[in-house]
């Protein structure tokens, strides 16, 4: 009798956590699309008015916006839409991220393949490699270069009222293997606690993705 009662109390837990994850506020395909657009249009500064909407459930840490956790205390799990623009049928452009419960963007990111340098970068870009091959100091350099444009690109595209704290790299240039360009993503922080990441290339100093780590 008493397991009846426990199995019993189990689904109807399981049963209301499922309900109220249903039953969260969703802003819709259309309001996503409106959305996403003007965020990829913010960050990258075009002008794209057509996109593909994807709805999604993906796992978050329990703290993200709109997370509902029904289970391991330490993982949430989120609806979000993908909104993306096409550049063929086969590749995609750009990307931004949705949450569905509250209409905020959280991510945005485009294909490398959109960065076109000018004569003057391609140059700056040759000559580094024909320089130093192996990572040295015109490499720290040139990253110490891309970090401060990181910082930049967040106080152009944010304007924000609390002071940067620090801009660090994750060190994704380690990993990569020495071409005339590199990629690197830096965490932003603000001292509101807010924390962006942001991933850039050299030297066109173009941002290839955006993410809001941490909202204050």
């Amino acid at each position: 009798m008493k397991r009846k009662i426990f199995l019993l109390s189990a689904i109807i837990l399981s049963l209301s956590l499922f309900l109220s994850a249903c039953g969260q506020k969703d802003i819709g395909e259309a309001k996503a699309k409106e959305i996403g657009l003007e965020y990829i249009n913010k960050i990258f500064g075009v002008n794209e008015t057509e996109a593909t909407v994807y709805r999604y459930m993906e796992e978050c840490l329990p703290e993200n916006d709109g997370a509902v956790v029904t289970g391991d205390p330490n993982i949430g799990t989120r609806v979000v839409y993908i909104v993306r623009v096409a550049k063929s049928e086969s590749m995609w452009q750009y990307e931004a991220g949705v949450v569905a419960s509250s209409g905020v963007p959280y991510f945005a990111q485009q294909n490398e393949v959109n960065i076109i340098m000018t004569d003057e970068q391609k140059e700056k870009a040759n000559t580094l490699f024909a320089n130093e091959r192996n990572w040295g100091e015109k490499h720290e350099a040139a990253l110490a270069e891309l970090k401060e444009a990181s910082i930049q690109f967040v106080r152009d595209q944010f304007s924000p009222k609390s002071a940067i704290l620090v801009s660090a790299s994750t060190g994704e240039y380690q990993s990569s293997t020495m071409t005339t360009t590199f990629k690197d993503s830096f965490y932003v922080v603000l001292r509101d606690g807010t924390i962006y990441l942001v991933r850039m290339q050299w030297p066109s100093m173009q941002v290839l993705g955006f993410s809001v780590e941490h909202s204050s």
